[in-house]
């Protein structure tokens, strides 16, 4: 058990991953303790928050050159809640985390 813990330490892949589900499925959960409605949700963890963590994704993904397909975690597993739980405008956002991703992942490009 411990060799694979520590094997899960090592990979960035894993923190992107952990850190997405609390994102997309515990802060929406929190939202809702603390009483703050759905138009605050949105805006604030969908529009701001998560667009954040998209573009530090990008920029992650490059920093550690960690392959191109760390830019499809995010995006993935916003789209499984969204199937789950949201309306349809979250598959929108998840393109747009995805090409915002993409955008910041190239523009930190080291051969420029």
């Amino acid at each position: 058990m411990k060799n694979i813990w520590k094997k899960v330490e090592k990979s960035k892949t894993t923190y992107i991953a952990l850190i997405s589900i609390v994102l997309v499925f515990i802060m929406p959960i929190l939202f809702n303790l603390f009483h703050l409605g759905r138009t605050n949700r949105i805006i604030w963890l969908f529009f701001i928050i998560n667009i954040l963590f998209a573009s530090f994704i990008g920029w992650f993904s490059k920093k550690y050159n960690l392959s191109f397909y760390n830019l499809v975690i995010f995006p993935v597993i916003f789209v499984i809640s969204v199937f789950v739980k949201y309306g349809r405008y979250g598959y929108f956002l998840a393109g747009i985390y995805l090409v915002l991703s993409i955008l910041i992942y190239f523009l930190f490009d080291k051969e420029n």
